[in-house]
């Protein structure tokens, strides 16, 4: 059945409209949604809703790839290793792993919106999500990116979004016409959603909205499809302890980071859980892949054993 033949709204795109429109009644009512609360329960609902869409990742790595490399002991030296690095970056380099953070999020965000046609349009859209909140809330921007580095000098970064921000907006809405137009509208609505509520609403929670309520749903459904014929009780058995284990990461990281209030800290906690989980989440399946690959090295390691 093609794209625009289906009826009804999918699961992640009725979560969005249904959190953008609680937004504007609880805006309408005049509760505020830039102060310390609602910045945390967004932080929250990272940890709590976000987070548990990457913990299928090595199970699938295991499923797709063959060979000695894809044995658990290499696939978790692997994901370690890559959420080692980002953590010392954040440690040493604050605002370094800040906009590496950000690439890898533009990268990571862009398959939300295949179909589109180009790479140039995808990763576009994914530009314009983060850079959309430079448009209204550049101050809240800042005090955000200054939260979660420590660094005063953090605001450098929301100067970058400023700059791309027109261009990125612009390509992102021909991606969602192009995506209109090609059959995906139920993905172009979401896009023009979530393109809104990251303009108008606060930073933190224009990006829970997101992430929470689409991106993540999205990629731990297609998750559970892909092992849906090779595991059982996976939500038991696997997405509940290791969403667990990068709840006591954040938990770690609350104690580690001090900042002059705990919002501020659960902000650090939270997108630096975030962030340290992303880039295996992104890399691990090349890595592994690499390291499969049949040559000399493998020759030589075999000729040797």
């Amino acid at each position: 059945m093609p794209p625009h033949a289906r009826s009804g709204l999918d699961l992640p795109l009725t979560a969005l409209i249904l959190g953008f429109l609680g937004c504007g009644l609880a805006l309408a009512a005049g509760v505020s949604l830039s102060g310390s609360l609602a910045t945390s329960v967004g932080c929250l609902m990272l940890l709590v809703f976000g987070l548990p869409h990457g913990t299928l990742d090595l199970h699938r790595i295991r499923d797709q790839a063959q060979g000695p490399v894809t044995g658990l002991v290499v696939l978790l030296t692997v994901y370690l290793g890559l959420a080692l690095a980002m953590f010392a970056v954040w440690r040493y380099a604050p605002v370094l792993a800040l906009v590496i953070f950000i690439i890898v999020a533009v990268v990571h965000f862009s398959e939300d919106w295949t179909g589109s046609g180009s790479h140039l349009l995808e990763k576009g859209m994914a530009l314009g999500l983060l850079a959309a909140p430079t448009l209204l809330h550049r101050a809240e921007l800042d005090g955000l990116f200054i939260a979660l580095t420590g660094r005063t000098d953090a605001p450098a970064v929301t100067d970058a979004l400023t700059l791309v921000m027109p261009t990125a907006l612009v390509i992102g809405v021909v991606a969602l016409a192009v995506l209109w137009s090609a059959g995906h509208r139920q993905r172009a609505v979401a896009g023009a959603v979530a393109l809104t509520g990251m303009i108008v609403l606060p930073p933190v929670v224009g990006f829970s909205l997101y992430f929470c309520l689409f991106h993540s749903p999205r990629h731990l459904g297609e998750s559970l499809r892909a092992l849906a014929s090779t595991r059982q009780h996976v939500w038991v058995r696997i997405i509940l302890p290791m969403t667990a284990a990068a709840g006591a990461i954040a938990a770690g990281l609350y104690g580690l980071e001090l900042r002059a209030d705990a919002a501020s800290r659960l902000v650090a906690a939270s997108f630096m859980t975030l962030s340290i989980l992303t880039m295996p989440h992104m890399l691990a399946p090349f890595v592994i892949g690499w390291l499969a690959r049949p040559g000399p090295r493998l020759a030589s390691a075999r000729a040797t054993a």
